[in-house]
């Protein structure tokens, strides 16, 4: 089916029977950090590269200690020397220990700012480097279920429950397509005690920065018809991984299918159905 290519860079896996789909938040988040990260990388250069005053300050706070042992060491000579014009005090010069404590409360406001504007700039870095994808979203027809794993929970719909909604923007300011948002279940909390279909946990799904506006509707439609059985996967389908998608940490999965197996037959077990 023609359809399945345009949606490529939303499936990251899929099989004869089933196929995964990405979650459009965990990738969106990601481009708002190395946006936050890169704002706050420019300042960073500018004052550790240009200016003199943030050198020195971080240049003391690294060598603290030689700074402390010098001055404790020219406060020793000149009472040496005092010593020996006769002008000296006659009060013993404090030890290093009692000068380095007293002098060490000098350097708390320069460790907070040298050290906290590091970890500030370091910060967004650091999760985009180590914050892995969720788990994606299931398309399985063998078991006529839509599922995914959230906060090592088990949620799942039925085609007919999912409440699709195509986001015409995926975000206010942003001119992009949005996400496609399904509803998933835990088991038993399909419907309320009138039989009404509840709302669900909300789950945005699809690529970002999605190819074209109609995106999320192309993915919506290509669920309709594999699990109505009136389309299946070409062999010959080749995902594709963008680069929000990088990271050092493997994305998350979801269980093992024994595991995957146990979960959805105790979800149809609770389901309930409409009066």
């Amino acid at each position: 089916m023609q359809y399945f290519s345009f949606i490529n860079k939303s499936i990251k896996n899929y099989s004869n029977s089933a196929f995964d789909v990405k979650r459009f938040a965990i990738l969106f988040q990601k481009l708002n950090l190395y946006i936050i990260g890169t704002c706050l990388l420019i300042p960073a250069i500018w004052y550790n590269v240009f200016d003199e005053g943030f050198i020195q300050k971080r240049t003391e706070v690294f060598t603290y200690k030689q700074r402390i042992k010098a001055q404790y060491e020219k406060l020793v000579d000149g009472y040496e020397r005092r010593k020996e014009l006769g002008i000296a005090s006659s009060s013993p010069i404090r030890g290093y220990d009692e000068f380095y404590q007293g002098q060490l409360n000098r350097y708390h406001f320069r460790f907070g700012f040298v050290y906290g504007s590091m970890a500030i700039t370091a910060l967004p870095w650091l999760l985009i480097l180590f914050w892995p994808a969720g788990p994606p979203i299931r398309v399985d027809r063998k078991n006529g279920l839509i599922y995914t794993r959230q906060w090592f929970r088990f949620y799942a719909a039925r085609l007919e429950q999912l409440q699709p909604e195509c986001k015409e923007f995926s975000a206010s300011l942003e001119r992009l397509g949005g996400p496609l948002i399904v509803s998933l279940y835990r088991p038993g909390k399909v419907y309320d005690e009138k039989g009404q279909l509840k709302r669900g946990i909300r789950i945005r799904i699809g690529c970002y920065i999605p190819p074209d506006l109609s995106h999320n509707r192309d993915i919506l439609y290509c669920i309709e018809q594999f699990m109505k059985h009136e389309a299946d996967i070409p062999e010959d389908l080749n995902p594709k991984k963008g680069w929000l998608e990088w990271s050092l940490v493997p994305a998350k999965k979801l269980p093992k299918q024994e595991k995957l197996d146990k979960k959805i037959s105790y979800w149809f077990a609770k389901e309930k159905t409409k009066p």
